[in-house]
């Protein structure tokens, strides 16, 4: 009941958010020819699938989002979800501006937004006071206890988790839907616990993602950019972490770690893939044989929507790996305290992604032989 009765009061503030997010993604699209020189998206690069020049600085709209949010919540209401709320966002200033920095110049390299990311990491950990202490691992939660040691892995875990989202977004609505997802699943998972600050937090983060949704999603309109991308993994890591500091007899590290299975298995897919010896690519180098890539070329492109404009089979792209993202979510929802389930259905997730990775490599194998014999 309790639970119920804070949903009640900050209700307001959720709608403040989505509000605030989509004005401000609108003002984003309606003054681009203002701004564009310096936010736009070209779309010359190997993961460029839109077919106009885009704004990519949607982290300023999230960021008038969360900021509405905050200020539209009761503070000192429902066990101090307005304080934690500062305090998170507070943590994440230097990953949001090192990603709004590389949205304006492309300057900015991957080791300086993978040290900002971790920044921000190591300063929520410090102010929020939630920290990974334990993993259920013998030895390694010997080292965790040590809080220099905890709160240095939660650093890099949390980087890890935003780098990932970051990596994941390349078609419309793809990044957010996923996001959206996590933190529907956060949410679930803290009402089941009666953890009331991080279920608010969970459907405070999901209304400001769906009103910038609103104008990425279908025809791409605004991208999220790397400030909106760091910006958001970095935010769901950060809930993820604190729900399980806060019900260790209830919920699993590892179960949050399933919350964000399918941008975690693609990162650690394309960093082998990449570090190969067979492809000789640079791990911080992009590429476009991520799964979403193979999926519009092969499937949507070719077999599903092959005469339909640019925008569309971008937009039916986004789907599919929504679907696939939810399967680890399902094991975090009714195994989130168990950590033989939550291995086991990390196993199936991976399982399933590789099995659909080499259906994607044997169209691609099919469509070029047609090509060959066809010329």
């Amino acid at each position: 009941m309790q639970t119920i009765e804070a949903i009640k009061v900050f209700w307001p503030a959720a709608l403040t958010g989505i509000i605030c997010s989509l004005l401000a993604s609108l003002l984003i699209v309606a003054t681009k020819r203002w701004h564009g020189a310096f936010s736009m998206d070209g779309t010359n690069g190997v993961q460029k699938f839109h077919t106009a020049p885009t704004p990519r600085i949607g982290g300023i709209a999230l960021a008038a989002g969360f900021l509405g949010t905050w200020f539209a919540l009761p503070h000192g209401f429902s066990q101090g979800t307005a304080t934690l709320l500062g305090l998170v966002l507070i943590g994440g200033i230097p990953a949001f501006a090192a990603g709004l920095l590389e949205d304006f110049t492309k300057t900015v390299s991957v080791k300086v937004r993978l040290f900002a990311t971790a920044a921000s990491g190591l300063l929520a950990a410090l102010i929020t006071g939630y920290w990974v202490n334990s993993v259920h691992v013998p030895g390694i939660d010997s080292l965790l206890a040590f809080a220099p040691v905890g709160i240095l892995f939660t650093a890099f875990a949390i980087a890890g988790i935003a780098n990932s989202v970051n990596i994941i977004d390349g078609f419309n609505g793809l990044a957010s839907g996923v996001v959206l997802l996590m933190l529907l699943t956060i949410g679930v998972i803290a009402y089941r616990v009666d953890d009331t600050a991080v279920l608010n937090l969970a459907i405070l983060g999901a209304a400001v993602v769906a009103g910038f949704m609103a104008v990425n999603y279908p025809k791409g309109f605004i991208f999220l950019g790397d400030a909106g991308a760091y910006s958001l993994g970095y935010y769901v890591a950060v809930l993820a972490v604190a729900l399980a500091m806060r019900n260790p007899a209830d919920v699993s590290p590892w179960a949050m770690l399933l919350v964000c299975g399918y941008p975690f298995i693609e990162t650690l897919f394309s960093i082998y893939r990449r570090a190969s010896r067979k492809r000789k690519h640079n791990p911080g180098c992009p590429d476009a044989s991520h799964l979403h890539s193979l999926i519009y070329r092969r499937v949507v492109s070719r077999k599903l929507l092959p005469y339909a404009p640019a925008w569309k089979r971008n937009a039916y792209t986004s789907p599919f790996l929504w679907v696939y993202s939810f399967i680890p979510m399902l094991g975090a929802i009714f195994w989130p305290e168990s950590l033989g389930m939550v291995v086991v259905w990390l196993l199936i997730s991976f399982v399933v992604y590789q099995r659909m990775y080499r259906r994607m490599l044997r169209l691609s194998i099919y469509f070029r032989n047609r090509k060959e014999m066809a010329s």
